[in-house]
């Protein structure tokens, strides 16, 4: 029997399976169709993963258009003589303020933040909302916040997170006067007319108290209505106009009219009240300047009677950024609840101190601070920690 040497094996298999006159041509068109296959195919399949992808989008919100935030801070203040509240030197978790927020569409958006304060003279918490509001972009130069929102005033109550202000405590001027942080519920137009200009205007529940109780340390903080029920029957207005068309400038002014301050709202002695503030704050290169004037007018017999139908305030701050994480500041403050009170003098306030970011949004304070109140009383010096995110 004959057989074929083995090397010879694979020659002749090669031979059997592939014919020697075999027509190339058909096989090249057949690879081609493939080709075109396979592309359609893949075409079709990233169509189908694109409308997949939009249905999912339809039916289930994205995880990444709800946000949370926080911003908190922690004091330590010490005095010269003994404060008759809360003693020599304090110890405080000032506030923590957590924030939520939702992307319903690119001009509808939801803002809620909820604070828990301690105050420095008790261990009690104090929970507040300050913010529960939907902002609606109706057109790129219109758009409204309906809910309960922060007021257009002054240079601090709508931007107070602790990493973008100087000195320990907020200034005294804006929590007394103003009264920062101030919060009221209704609907706020924002107007954009031109670039660099902005108009706020709102309507919203006023400020709400006992008359009798001005011209006390506090101002009109406790007039308040804060969270909750509100009476509404005696509304409050507010016009804000802010300008920054010039590079590192702003220049804002605020108008507010209410119709009545007075708890007891009765026919004798109602007390309508308006607020006039004005503020500039200039920065060129690493030196910034604020500065912000504020006065209350209110009218009524009780509000006469103690002096407290003026109530007025303003301060200066420059401030230099000595590094990219180091600043350094003067605050000047002055401010009367009661104006017009007989003996009644301006208290006055200077802080200077700096700030030391450890990061853009987390920052460690320290401040002297110096008083014009008989007996060297709150004088003395803070420590704070900040945080935001």
């Amino acid at each position: 029997m004959m057989r074929f040497p083995r090397s010879l094996l694979p020659l002749a298999a090669a031979m059997m399976i592939t014919p020697v006159h075999a027509d190339d041509t058909g096989l090249d068109g057949l690879r081609a169709e493939l080709a075109r296959q396979k592309s359609l195919i893949a075409a079709q399949q990233q169509q189908l993963d694109a409308l997949a992808g939009s249905l999912e989008k339809q039916q289930a919100p994205s995880a990444s258009a709800t946000h949370v935030g926080f911003y908190g801070e922690v004091h330590y203040n010490a005095f010269r003589e003994e404060d008759p509240v809360i003693g020599k030197s304090n110890f405080h978790a000032h506030r923590a303020v957590i924030l939520l927020s939702h992307e319903f569409a690119d001009n509808l958006h939801f803002y809620s933040e909820v604070e828990f304060e301690g105050a420095p003279d008790s261990s009690d918490i104090e929970t507040e909302l300050e913010q529960l509001f939907i902002d609606w972009k109706i057109n790129p130069a219109l758009s409204l916040n309906i809910g309960q929102f922060l007021l257009p005033v002054g240079l601090m109550n709508e931007s107070h997170e602790p990493n973008v202000f100087y000195g320990v405590e907020r200034n005294p001027v804006e929590e007394k006067i103003i009264p920062a942080t101030w919060w009221e519920k209704g609907v706020m137009a924002r107007f954009l007319p031109a670039d660099g200009v902005a108009v706020d205007l709102a309507v919203h529940n006023g400020l709400r108290g006992d008359v009798a109780g001005l011209g006390g340390a506090d101002g009109l903080r406790e007039f308040r209505q804060e969270f909750g029920g509100s009476r509404a029957q005696d509304m409050g207005y507010t016009l804000r106009v802010k300008y920054q068309r010039i590079q590192g400038l702003e220049l804002g002014a605020t108008i507010q009219r209410q119709d009545n301050i007075n708890d007891r709202a009765t026919a004798t002695d109602h007390a309508p009240a308006t607020l006039l503030e004005a503020h500039a704050d200039w920065q060129v290169s690493d030196f910034r300047l604020r500065a912000l004037l504020a006065r209350w007018a209110i009218d009524g017999n009780m509000a006469k009677a103690l002096g407290a139908d003026r109530m007025e305030g303003g301060y200066l701050e420059p401030s230099w950024k000595v590094t990219a994480q180091t600043g350094v500041f003067a605050r000047y403050n002055r401010w009367n609840t009661a104006a017009n009170a007989i003996g009644q003098k301006d208290e006055a306030q200077v802080n200077v101190g700096l700030n030391y970011w450890v990061h853009p949004q987390v920052v460690l304070k320290a401040d002297i601070q110096s008083t014009n109140r008989p007996g060297g009383q709150g004088d003395g010096f803070n420590l704070g920690a900040g945080l935001s995110f």
